[in-house]
């Protein structure tokens, strides 16, 4: 995985395609046949197994459990998903190009870092959070690896460049235009790059298709809620503007 430093290299799959089967092989799947890698979340179960799940806690018959908590065959039982809750192994085989593993749960960094290191996966993953000191665990333990670190709040969008040193990718969410305007967003951007970091733009329900053809010649890649409409955008984009008289 080697990006440019000067243009828009991958696109990738938020959560595979968001929506009701968000985090799951039927999602993963889809989002592999238009976008060049997918992201996904990773937590623990209470017997050790590592799964792709965003939200730690979830309830049914009337209570609440933590994923932590449970077992792996309890937590395909009770989760509103039920069997297609993945393990890390199954979304493993799908075997991406490019790959954003991020890390929920503290309790699974070494863990994931084992997996990743015996499939050789580790060279093609970005392993990322927005827990700084998650981070600076990942970048300890496995110093070889590429660590990023997610923007999710004003918190962590303060913290100082310094702070951030070994980090190989910053994550920040397209969002933050809504409250900097795309003008502050773009310096942040530069800024960034200055600095030497990758820069990855990730969706959160904004309208990419009106955001991205303004800030792909700064970022190096795109976590996209639709994959497949932000590719045939982008394609018929380029398409058109390489067409002309002669």
């Amino acid at each position: 995985m080697t990006p440019s430093n000067n243009e828009l290299q991958f696109i990738l799959g938020h959560r595979g395609f968001r929506g009701h089967l968000e985090n799951t092989l039927p999602a993963f799947k889809r989002a592999l046949r238009y976008a060049d890698g997918i992201e996904f979340d990773v937590r623990l179960t209470g017997d050790g197994r590592l799964v792709v799940l965003h939200d730690g806690e979830f309830s049914a018959d009337g209570r609440n459990y933590r994923v932590e908590t449970v077992t792996y065959r309890e937590l395909l039982r009770l989760h509103p998903l039920g069997k297609l809750v993945p393990t890390l192994n199954r979304v493993l085989e799908l075997s991406p190009k490019v790959m954003n593993a991020d890390v929920k749960d503290p309790n699974a960094l070494s863990l994931l870092i084992g997996e990743l290191e015996r499939k050789n996966f580790l060279e093609r993953t970005v392993i990322s959070t927005d827990d700084l000191s998650i981070a600076m665990s990942a970048i300890k333990e496995c110093p070889d690896c590429r660590v990023g670190f997610s923007i999710t709040c004003a918190l962590n969008l303060g913290l100082s460049l310094r702070q951030l040193r070994g980090i190989y990718s910053i994550h920040v969410p397209l969002d933050l235009a809504r409250y900097v305007g795309m003008r502050g967003l773009l310096t942040l951007l530069r800024l960034y790059r200055r600095k030497g970091l990758q820069v990855w733009l990730w969706n959160y329900r904004m309208n990419e298709l009106s955001l991205i053809p303004t800030l792909s010649h700064i970022v190096n890649a795109v976590i996209s809620d639709d994959p497949a409409r932000l590719k045939r955008f982008l394609s018929l984009k380029f398409n058109r503007g390489n067409t002309g008289g002669g």
